[in-house]
């Protein structure tokens, strides 16, 4: 076999394979105390098979348990699909007039509960969900066409009542359920809590059966912890004394001197103080296999109240008819149930008499709905031919009003044309005139000069000159200087007429450029009421053009109009048969209203009687609990005082090998000690303080899980290989569960 190989430390000083408390110094694989190494090691192995068995098993029962609880609830989920199955087919039948719920009713049927649900398909918790909404709107839309508006303030006062009464009893409920899963959380964790202690105590019972475990612990006094352990307790004590005296005497025998006999006289105190142990032991175990019988005693009794309690909780599930009848309370229901059902009768009869009352009126509503609506059109059509009458005079009225004023128009402008052409001819008349006068003037003067280069005298006199001289030159000279003299006069005379002609052109001018300017006044004017007109005309002709489509558009609006009031009285003979229809609807959901209101009535009694006999069980059932709960009490404080006799014994049993021990290292270095008592005494504490595992470091650590000591090398090598379990009694640890031991 192939030895595993030394670990070496990465400290300054490399420390020696961690190993147990033997120490193995021989390198031959047959030697004893590698054998016994071997085998601790196997039934250590062996231990943790075991260990792992015990919690495969547990982990079967648990995947049984929840096998069982998973078939429960598919088998719930396939009742509560039925259920939903049927309540959707119910819905389904219900007159539900919106194609929307329809389809949804139908798509909810078409997709059934699955008790295994895919990765593609919807989990059932979603289907439910979905359902309950969609079974949520289709009540909705039913109470909203149902007459639910016509109960009476006393109904809704007791549905109040009861709705606040379900409302304390779902907080209770609430309460309880809360009170019950921390419950259900404190038993959880004190399960772990046992099952982790049982879990201890198995490896515990597991190493105190290995052989091994015990010659490793207890070299010396394998065959005296075998007896303890295999031998009933009267027997072990002579056993052991037997023993004590059969080493005392060979220690006498082997060593007479002085040390011998101090050695024996510690090795008798020490097979003592073992015998005086070992009746503790005794006792001890005698009290833990006393209160064990106790603690079965416990769960037998534990197992029949339980036993009791389901036979009572089966028997409340089903209690017989004639108990139930023979209860004050059933008789108190009964008399208030005739009493309700006398109420519901009277409250029948006050319907019925309201519904004939209804029908009465409803009736005479329609009556008077349809002479008020042939009234009403009479009265309109009269008042529609008046408008149209009058808006006919409107309009004749208007087109006299605007043929007077275009007429009137015209002739303003045909006089005012005619005053300026005479104007303008008169002023014409008299520049020609003095046109005439200046040319006559001329033609005269022209005339004289004329007669005066021909010598015609009496041309000349008879333009108004006087008669020249009798000379020749002299008569020509004066008759040319008569001429001029004359054509100066007629000169000077044209000049006057010319500046009398130029002032009255002058005076012409500025009064025509004064009626010029007028004119261009006028005629803006003119412009401008010109297009005021036109604009006034084509806003009359738009305004005309408006009307007439107004009028157009009112016309087909009036007949739009008619045919909308016609399809509007065809649309409300058809409402009104559907409301007759539906009053005839209301009523029978009336009635079937009531019906239902007397069966909740009913459904309530029976869940008053179902309360009382459910607050009878729940008294039953805090009596068993209580009793169930002091019995738990009892086995609790048996299973503590057993855990601490355990305990106890495992202490002793550590004081007994370790007084044993201590006796067998007195008896094995006594013959050969040759130093003083203080040596040896002193050899004894080093060997004490020096580490179980390397037996060369003194203890400077301690595991505080299990309180074993070791070096600080050991526990680090422990550590660094992931071996994190005490090289004493195996138990695993942590690294924070490493502490510093002080000794003072």
């Amino acid at each position: 076999m192939e030895r595993k190989r030394e670990l070496v430390d990465a400290g300054s000083a490399a420390a020696k394979r961690v190993h147990l408390d033997v120490d193995i110094g021989e390198e031959d694989d047959a030697s004893p105390d590698y054998q016994r190494l071997e085998r601790f090691r196997k039934e250590a192995i062996y231990r943790g098979l075991r260990e792992a068995k015990r919690e495969a098993a547990r982990a079967r029962q648990d995947i049984q348990a929840l096998e069982s609880r998973v078939r429960g609830m598919q088998e719930s989920v396939l009742a509560v699909g039925r259920f939903w199955d049927q309540v959707t087919y119910q819905c389904s039948v219900l007159p539900v007039d919106e194609p929307a719920l329809q389809a949804e009713l139908a798509a909810a049927r078409a997709q059934p509960l699955s008790t295994t649900p895919g990765p593609s398909s919807p989990a059932p918790s979603d289907v439910l969900a979905a359902r309950s909404a969609l079974l949520e709107r289709v009540l909705t839309h039913l109470a909203k066409h149902s007459t639910a508006a016509a109960t009476s303030a006393n109904d809704a006062s007791q549905l109040q009542e009861r709705c606040a009464g379900l409302a304390g009893e779902v907080s209770s409920l609430q309460h309880s359920l809360q009170l019950a899963q921390e419950q259900w959380q404190t038993s959880q964790e004190r399960v772990e809590r046992l099952q982790e202690l049982l879990r201890v105590a198995e490896r515990r019972v597991d190493r105190l059966q290995s052989g091994s475990v015990r010659e490793v612990e207890d070299p010396q006094g394998t065959q005296a912890a075998a007896t303890l352990t295999e031998s009933p307790a009267p027997v072990s004590a002579p056993s052991s004394v037997e023993s004590a005296s059969q080493s005392d005497a060979a220690l006498k025998t082997e060593a007479p001197s002085p040390h011998t006999d101090e050695a024996a006289s510690r090795a008798a105190a020490a097979a003592k103080e073992l015998v005086d142990a070992q009746d503790e032991l005794t006792t001890l175990r005698e009290l833990a296999h006393t209160r064990e019988r106790a603690l079965t005693d416990v769960r037998q009794e534990l197992l029949e109240a339980r036993q009791g309690a389901a036979a009572l909780q089966q028997q409340l599930q089903s209690l017989p008819t004639d108990r139930v009848q023979s209860h004050p309370a059933y008789h108190a229901v009964q008399a208030e149930m005739v009493f309700l059902q006398q109420e519901a009768a009277r409250l029948r009869e006050a319907a019925a008499a309201a519904e004939r009352e209804n029908a009465e009126m409803r009736e005479f509503r329609l009556e008077f709905q349809h002479q008020t609506t042939t009234q009403a059109n009479t009265h309109s059509d009269e008042l529609q031919k008046q408008i149209r009458m009058r808006d006919a005079d409107i309009v004749r009225l208007r087109g006299q009003r605007d043929d007077l004023n275009a007429e009137l128009l015209e002739r303003r402008a045909r006089e005012s044309v005619k005053f300026t052409q005479v104007d303008e001819a008169k002023a014409l008349m008299a520049q020609k005139e003095e046109q005439v006068a200046a040319l006559q003037s001329k033609a005269t003067r022209l005339q004289t000069e004329l007669a005066a280069l021909r010598g015609d005298a009496a041309a000349v006199e008879a333009s108004g000159a006087a008669a020249p001289p009798s000379d020749a030159d002299v008569s020509s000279l004066r008759l040319q200087l008569q001429a001029a003299s004359a054509s100066s006069a007629a000169l000077c005379d044209e000049v006057d007429r010319l500046s009398a002609a130029y002032d009255q052109l002058e005076k012409q001018a500025e009064t025509r450029m004064a009626g010029l300017a007028k004119l261009e006044d006028k005629v803006l004017r003119l412009t401008t009421e010109k297009s005021k007109a036109d604009s006034k005309y084509f806003a009359a002709m738009r305004a005309k053009d408006a009307l007439e489509a107004e009028k157009r558009a009112l016309a087909r609006s009036a007949e739009r109009q008619t045919k909308v009031i016609e399809r509007y009285m065809d649309t409300e003979k058809g409402l009104q048969a559907q409301l007759v229809q539906a009053e005839k609807e209301v009523s029978a959901y009336r009635r079937s209203v009531q019906t239902h209101a007397s069966k909740l009535a009913e459904a309530d009694r029976d869940v008053s009687v179902l309360r009382r006999r459910l607050s009878e069980a729940e008294r039953a059932r805090a009596a068993a609990e209580a009793d169930v709960a002091q019995h738990l009490a009892t086995a609790n404080d048996e299973a503590a005082a057993r855990q601490r006799a355990e305990e106890t014994i495992s202490s002793l049993d550590r004081e007994v090998a370790r007084l044993r021990r201590r006796a067998a290292e007195m008896a094995a270095v006594g013959p050969r000690r040759k130093g003083s008592q203080s040596e040896t005494h002193l050899e004894y504490l080093n060997t004490l303080l020096r580490c179980s595992a390397c037996k060369e470091r003194y203890r400077d650590r301690i595991i505080t899980r299990c309180l074993h000591t070791f070096c600080e090398a050991c526990v680090n090598a422990r550590i660094q290989t992931r071996q994190r379990k005490c090289p004493h009694c195996g138990l695993a640890f942590a690294t924070s569960d490493v502490q510093v031991l002080y000794l003072q």
